[in-house]
């Protein structure tokens, strides 16, 4: 009986990070957006003591690694947060792999990010997935757990409001490019789309525009930008968007529901759609490189 509870915890575990639910570390895309270190009361630890007497626990789902597409072709890895974790990492995997034929290892953790260390340390958990043998080209999306007070191992806090916080964690992008791409193989990096909560919102677009610089100075990196990819007809936030084909062709006429009801995650249909102009975006450079 007790191996069947855990047995049935696990799978829990895995559904919430197949469909990007978390259960948040302090803010952002997976948790609310903090004002500093523990705004409104927040901390990790009222957050555990919450949910542990809830009916279902929303534990942060454990990191895993997956393959898809031929061995030994050009190698591709693919990390981040419950985008990736969950559909929109899901089908842009397996389409890089399976359709496109590259080599590609997927990792996504949900809550996780570049801010909370204590939490998920990508760093060194890129280091262990990169090892003496560094991926060809590396698919990264983070942002959206970012937008809150950054830790500092023996030095406590930078606020969002600090003036150093923009500094600090363009300095974390660029330690995770250097894992990855110690050679300065290729990167992607994929910036975070418009969010319903306009907190939320505005901060995301503030680390994009960290994104965005970094990649523009880095050899072999580039910024992908999905922020008008979803918006409505008048460039705004919007739950449902007529799709343009991949074709170019105008777009569909019946409007699609593209954002999760909390209006920051995806819809499966929006996963589907921002992972083939993510993919074919990878596979144009790539392509071209080879």
């Amino acid at each position: 009986m007790v191996a069947m509870g855990v047995a049935r915890r696990m799978r829990k575990k895995r559904q919430f990070a197949e469909i990007g639910v978390g259960g948040g570390v302090g803010s952002g895309v997976d948790g609310g957006v903090d004002g500093g270190v523990a705004s409104a009361g927040f901390t990790r630890r009222s957050w555990l003591a919450g949910v542990a007497g809830s009916s279902i626990a929303i534990w942060p789902a454990v990191a895993w690694a997956d393959r898809y597409g031929p061995r030994g072709g050009t190698r591709i890895l693919v990390i981040g947060d419950s985008m990736i974790a969950g559909g929109l990492g899901l089908y842009l995997a397996r389409a890089l792999g399976e359709e496109d034929g590259y080599d590609v290892t997927r990792e996504g953790k949900t809550s996780s990010g570049l801010a909370r260390p204590d939490f998920f340390d990508w760093k060194r958990r890129a280091r262990d997935l990169v090892g003496d043998r560094p991926f060809d080209a590396t698919v990264i999306m983070f942002g959206g757990n970012d937008a809150q007070s950054i830790k500092n191992r023996g030095a406590g806090w930078i606020r969002w409001s600090d003036e150093q916080w923009p500094r600090e964690y363009a300095q974390r992008v660029v330690n995770l490019s250097d894992i990855v791409a110690p050679d300065l193989q290729q990167i992607f990096w994929v910036g975070m789309p418009m969010m319903r909560p306009p907190t939320l919102g505005e901060r995301v677009k503030r680390v994009n525009t960290i994104f965005r610089a970094e990649m523009a100075i880095r050899r072999n990196a580039e910024f992908i930008d999905i922020w008008s990819l979803l918006a409505g007809e008048d460039g705004e936030y919007a739950d449902r968007i007529r799709l343009v084909p991949e074709d170019g062709e105008a777009p569909r006429k019946k409007k699609v529901q593209v954002r999760a009801r909390d209006g920051i995650h995806l819809t499966v249909a929006g996963a589907h759609y921002v992972a083939a102009y993510v993919r074919r975006r990878i596979h144009a450079r790539l392509s071209t490189a080879s």
